[in-house]
């Protein structure tokens, strides 16, 4: 049934008047708007990113191929990787066809690592919506010879205090090892080995020296392990005596920060906050007043009253900020008789 409304229908000479009107650049927009498609992109779909490769032993070579697939309507390319350990390579196709799969193989040399080991490979793609693609490689590697918990040792004690800390040496080897201590101890600390299980397990155990004064050490000892092969390993001690009365940290350094960061509005000098936190061994004291040279610092203490121990957040003004070296210290004055000044060095550069 046909209806009954009005009818238009465009004359001819209508429409060649209106395709003047446009003119050639006007005629170009008209058929890109009705005919034209807009470009294809590329996806690049990982679906396992990460892989954990359990525990290998030192030397053995980690291969994993990480399967990604373009699920896009136009050609993926992968153009570069960034490894974050000099011991991997990678290996990848440089296109990808839509719909199509394909492998990125990392290996990773074991032969310099030992312990609980995490590398990442950073693929950038032409992936608009993943231009990085992060794939991790992460597992235990088991040296022949492990040192528990760490390979250090860190040693804390106040002035007077008999204190010591071990790490645990574990021959993984077939022959049974002997450990001797082939460097001796500093005046600082002092230092033995004991087998726990004969051939196969020793603990390295570490004391203060006694009367050892307030201070920072960082020394080493040397022991040679002694099986099918010699291994000598060295093994950093790193030793603080505090005083009854502390701050830790007792060194204030913001490093450089951009001249920029003066002006900016965000919050990114609240990120260089620093907090040192003033503890006492045993008891309570006040802090009477709280000072410091350099003019751009901001104090605030926590609690107020009398306590054992006191949080200090140190912070920067952004209206006394200026171009320069930030050097001074902050004092802190207390009411304990044996400690009534504690001074806190601080560093750090604004750019200019």
């Amino acid at each position: 049934m046909r209806g009954t409304g009005p009818r238009h229908r465009l004359r001819p000479s209508t429409f060649k008047m209106d395709l003047r009107r446009l003119g050639a650049a006007g005629l170009g927009v008209f058929l890109l708007n009705c005919g034209a498609s807009s470009p294809g992109t590329p996806r690049a779909s990982f679906e396992q990113p990460r892989h954990d490769f359990g525990l290998v032993h030192q030397g053995d070579k980690v291969i994993h191929e990480f399967p990604v697939r373009n699920t896009g309507n136009t050609t993926l390319r992968l153009e570069e990787a960034r490894l974050s350990s000099s011991e991997m390579t990678c290996r990848f196709p440089r296109e990808i066809a839509p719909g199509g799969e394909a492998a990125v193989t990392v290996e990773w040399s074991t032969a310099h690592l030992q312990g609980k080991v995490e590398a990442e490979a950073v693929v950038k793609t032409n992936d608009p919506t993943r231009p990085d693609a992060s794939l991790v490689l992460s597992g235990k590697v088991e040296g022949p010879i492990e040192l528990k918990p760490m390979p250090a040792i860190f040693l804390s004690a106040f002035q007077g205090e008999i204190k010591s800390e071990k790490l645990t040496i574990i021959n993984h080897e077939a022959r049974p090892v002997s450990v001797r201590l082939t460097r001796p101890p500093s005046s600082h600390f002092t230092a033995f080995v004991r087998p726990v299980e004969e051939g196969r397990v020793f603990d390295l155990v570490v004391d203060v020296a006694p009367g050892l004064t307030r201070g920072r050490y960082d020394e080493s000892v040397v022991l040679d392990v002694r099986g099918s092969t010699l291994y000598r390993l060295e093994i950093p001690i790193h030793l603080i005596v505090n005083s009854d009365v502390y701050a830790s940290p007792d060194v204030v350094d913001f490093g450089n920060i951009p001249a920029d960061a003066i002006a900016r509005t965000s919050g990114e000098l609240d990120l260089l906050q620093q907090t040192i936190l003033l503890k006492k061994r045993a008891g309570k004291f006040r802090i009477e007043s709280l000072r410091s040279d350099v003019g751009a610092l901001t104090l605030k203490r926590v609690p107020t009253g009398p306590s054992g121990t006191f949080r200090i957040d140190v912070g920067l003004s952004r209206d006394r900020l200026t171009p320069g070296d930030l050097r001074g210290s902050i004092w802190i004055d207390t009411d304990d008789p044996r400690f009534p000044e504690i001074v806190i060095s601080v560093h750090g550069h604004v750019g200019s």
